[in-house]
């Protein structure tokens, strides 16, 4: 379960930062819609990646 939710985690952060990127280069209503849906997915995937660490480093001490 752990390296599941490790593998969806990495992969929200990647293709959030790449669809935030992409959004930038849009324009109009697109532009502002597609950079906050990466942004979000980015930081959702950040926070898992982020979870699954802490709990790793606190099961090692």
């Amino acid at each position: 379960m752990e390296k599941k939710l490790t593998v969806i985690g990495c992969a929200m952060w990647i293709i959030g930062l790449i669809v935030a990127i992409v959004g930038l280069n849009l324009t109009g209503d697109a532009k502002t819609w597609v950079s906050v849906i990466g942004n979000v997915v980015f930081l959702i995937g950040l926070g898992i990646t982020g979870y699954i660490w802490i709990k790793k480093k606190k099961e090692e001490k």
